[in-house]
């Protein structure tokens, strides 16, 4: 599931089959330290309670944003109208709308996008003020293995993956390591987006990504 921080709205993602028998959890933004409860997906709804008339709020409070796990399906719709080879109109719509959210959420199909160039500058550890250019979609960081290794007794042997999207965006993905990936200072759960010049840590190894989006006129 894709959890979104109702502060500066970054998402993350996170395996819902660790929310267990939980109705909610409480989870703190990688980006911005902000602490917010999010309900378990996984338990059914309970419609008595969603269907039921809300109480009416105060006049010195503004209603409370629609929680996206809160939504209700509806019980029946009208069919759609087909589509030329058998899919409806609305399914098209859907996988559209699905593709893109899917992209902006960093769960989007791994590719090195044209103009753009990727590296990882070395802020400490065995290999600091070194950079290494990134030429594919996914980097392995290890104590022992990978692209970038590490040497820190502090980092698992396989720590983290960067991955690299076809919509330019970069992320880092913790592997489940012992110690977790910090971005920004901040412990990320499952993965996190990094913007250029993000800072971020595997161990007690402290690495920056580097984005450079070439010019598309060729004007340095």
């Amino acid at each position: 599931m894709i959890v979104t921080c109702p502060s500066c709205v970054s998402r993350f993602q996170y395996d819902e089959s660790r929310f267990k028998d939980q109705k909610s959890k409480r989870f703190r933004c990688p980006s911005c330290g902000h602490v917010f409860e999010v309900n378990n997906p996984t338990l059914p709804l309970d419609l008595s309670t969603l269907l039921a008339s809300p109480a009416k709020p105060r006049e010195d409070q503004p209603p409370p944003a629609l929680n996206a796990t809160m939504a209700v399906p509806l019980l029946s719709a009208p069919a759609p109208l087909s589509a030329p080879g058998g899919e409806s109109a609305a399914d098209t719509t859907a996988k559209r709308n699905r593709m893109a959210m899917l992209d902006e959420a960093g769960l989007g199909e791994p590719g090195m996008p044209a103009r753009y160039r990727f590296s990882v500058a070395f802020l400490s550890g065995p290999h600091a003020s070194s950079v290494k250019v990134i030429d594919r979609p996914r980097i392995l960081i290890g104590r022992e293995e990978g692209d970038i290794v590490t040497m820190d007794p502090e980092s698992s042997r396989r720590h983290a993956m960067i991955e690299i999207h076809n919509d330019g965006t970069a992320w880092v993905i913790d592997l489940n390591s012992t110690n977790g990936v910090y971005v920004d200072g901040a412990l990320i759960d499952g993965r996190a987006q990094l913007q250029d010049r993000t800072e971020f840590m595997c161990g007690r190894s402290t690495f920056m990504m580097m984005i450079r989006q070439d010019d598309p006129y060729g004007i340095v």
